[in-house]
Parts: structure tokens; sequence; C-alpha cells
């Protein structure tokens, strides 16, 4: 038996959209979280968290905004997207959050 080589796993939307982002030098961005799915009115959308460094000005929001949108619909994309910021500091709150809400639904399921 010969070994066939694998193809490499397919690449999540999230993933994808996020290394699209990640390929281009951004100012006072820590990181993205990009979702998928449904805007409330049913239509198929994408939602993009902007993880900055520090608090922005309403004007650089504003072009960083503009400037992701255009990158994501730029390859092509015709979903709306929903472009949405945090600080590292409070993306790390509401990890932090999550993760206990996890821990506690743990609790509960064990007991």
């Amino acid at each position: 038996m010969t070994n066939q080589p694998t193809a490499p796993p397919e690449m999540s939307e999230e993933s994808r959209i996020t290394e699209l982002l990640q390929e281009q030098t951004w100012d006072s961005v820590a990181a993205w979280k990009v979702e998928t799915g449904e805007d409330p009115f049913g239509d198929p959308a994408i939602r993009v968290w902007v993880i900055l460094e520090s608090s922005q000005e309403f004007e650089q929001r504003h072009k960083t905004r503009k400037r992701v949108r255009e990158t994501i619909v730029g390859s092509g994309e015709q979903r709306w997207v929903y472009v949405r910021f945090r600080t590292k500091q409070e993306q790390e709150e509401l990890d932090e959050l999550e993760r206990q809400e996890a821990l506690e639904e743990d609790r509960e399921e064990s007991a």
C-alpha cells in the first residue's frame, strides 16, 4: 500500500478572512476575531472584531472600518461586513468571563 498525500484540511471561513486581514499592516491592531453567520435580518453576514492595542479616536476607527470592509469585499466576498472595536484589555476581560461561565456550566453538569 502506498502512502497517498493527504490534502490540507479546509480552512474555515473565519480563518480565511482573518488571514486576509493579517496580510496587511494595520496601525494599533493587536488581533482579529471573525465570526460568520446571519445578521439580525437573517441575511448572510461577517462580523469582524478589531482588537486594538489601545483606544482609538473616532476618525481612526472610521478609517479602519472602511479599510476592513474594502479588504474583505475586494476578495470577492458578497456578505455584509459588520466591523466592531474592542481594546485588547476589553477582549481579555471578555475571554475571562467566558472561561468562568464555561467552568460554572461544567460544574452544574457534573452535579
